[in-house]
């Protein structure tokens, strides 16, 4: 009787098995990680798209964009203000003045969110918070309903490959409010707002209060679609600005309006929602001794994390993908910290793409931004 025996793999073989599926995985792996951020980046076109769209039905309501920021002070925060005893007047930004355009109209009325510039109208952020002073708890922080409305993450706001925020997407601790965003206290820790990786276009000046500048967005700015004269598909609307490293930003508002961002204290300023056409696409936020300069680099710019550029809106709905090389020339290129003194350094025929693309009337035809 004859038997039969099973052969088994021999350790050769086995680890001939095993390197031939480390290799497969290996070489899958990129393959379904790339999947995954065309995934996220389809997810990040469609917010910013939306938030473009929703822009266009406020400005039918209501005859011009949002606001970039509420700043009832003008250039200089009021020196003193009934029942207020901030030093700053924060501002609503045009993330919550678009709120009942983007299904949040009961946050919008919650939170009393008002402003429409070109009617005439107002509104400031700490003038509804002080209002609802009996509900700060004693240390001088906010009741949990409004902490939870001023600190929610809205998805909208929010690009899906941008994994820097944490908990319920509150915004980094560079860009934080006073505690109580209304009210002073020794002791507490600032109140870290809602997240926005969506920062809209400021334009080519390093301006603050409600000095123009040359983009869609700056304080108390109304900006129509006729007074984009180089084309609604021409002009970005929004920006990406990512956590990790610049800082992101707020939909909630300014901190103070009228201050520009500044070293060691940088959440101060425009750079909450808006940015301008200075710093380049996707700088560090450090110089070459290490300094922290993101609040005047991509801290005051924007940034994301997809590979090799950023996502932007445009005027007209569409949504287009800048790279890191695209064309830049400031003009004139004396730096952050110095803001031009001549708002028409932005019809500067000498400007780049980038800068031109963030002007809504500079007359210089658009280039390739691939």
């Amino acid at each position: 009787m004859r038997r039969s025996f099973s052969r088994g793999f021999t350790l050769v073989e086995l680890l001939v098995v095993i390197a031939i599926i480390g290799t497969l995985a290996a070489l899958l792996l990129p393959a379904v990680q790339g999947a995954r951020e065309q995934a996220r980046r389809a997810g990040c076109m469609n917010n910013l798209h939306n938030l473009a769209l929703a822009c266009q039905q406020y400005h039918n309501n209501m005859g011009n964009y949002p606001s970039g920021w509420i700043c009832l002070g003008g250039n200089n925060p009021p020196s003193s203000l009934s029942n207020d005893t901030v030093p700053y007047a924060e501002g609503w930004g045009w993330g919550a003045l678009l709120l009942p355009y983007i299904e949040q109209k009961n946050l919008h009325t919650q939170l009393g969110v008002t402003g429409n510039v070109r009617s005439g109208n107002r509104a400031r952020l700490d003038m509804r918070l002080t209002d609802i002073a009996a509900e700060m708890g004693g240390n001088g922080g906010l009741s949990p309903t409004m902490d939870s409305m001023t600190t929610i993450g809205l998805k909208i706001y929010m690009c899906p490959s941008d994994t820097g925020f944490t908990g319920r997407g509150q915004v980094d601790g560079s860009r934080a409010f006073v505690s109580g965003v209304g009210t002073t206290a020794s002791g507490v820790s600032p109140l870290a707002v809602g997240l926005s990786n969506y920062i809209g276009v400021g334009g080519h000046r390093f301006v603050s209060g409600s000095v123009r500048n040359t983009g869609i967005y700056y304080g108390n700015s109304a900006t129509r679609d006729a007074d984009i004269i180089d084309g609604l598909s021409n002009t970005a609307m929004f920006g990406e600005r990512e956590t990790m490293i610049c800082h992101s930003g707020t939909w909630l508002g300014v901190e103070n309006p009228a201050g520009v961002p500044i070293s060691g204290s940088g959440g101060s300023g425009f750079s909450h929602v808006t940015g301008y056409s200075w710093p380049k696409l996707n700088t560090g936020a450090t110089d070459s001794q290490g300094n922290s300069i993101f609040w005047n680099g991509c801290g005051a710019g924007y940034s994301s994390n997809h590979p090799g550029g950023a996502l932007f809106a445009f005027a007209d709905g569409g949504v287009r993908y800048v790279v890191n090389g695209v064309n830049w020339n400031y003009q004139p290129n004396s730096g952050p910290g110095q803001p031009p003194t001549d708002a028409l350094y932005h019809k500067n025929p000498a400007n780049g793409t980038y800068q031109a693309m963030m002007s809504i009337s500079d007359k210089i035809p658009p280039g390739s931004l691939n």
